[in-house]
């Protein structure tokens, strides 16, 4: 069977069907139909993370010479 074809039995696959099952008894409010939300605002590190990273190697730079 190659890439993107369907399994024999024309239907979905058994990992489709498990998910499917997961979501429908352990989150029954989320809606099937494959939508992906993600966290809006400060979710990563962003500039102020490698502000910090280059403050900390300067100062460690600084202090490796004396």
């Amino acid at each position: 069977m190659s890439a993107g074809t369907a399994p024999p039995g024309g239907g979905e696959s058994q990992g489709e069907q498990a998910i499917e099952t997961h979501y429908a008894h352990r989150h029954p409010h989320i809606a099937p139909g494959g939508v992906v939300e993600f966290r809006k605002g400060s979710s990563g590190c962003g500039s102020g993370c490698l502000i910090a990273l280059g403050i900390v190697v300067l100062l460690l730079i600084i202090a490796s010479r004396h």
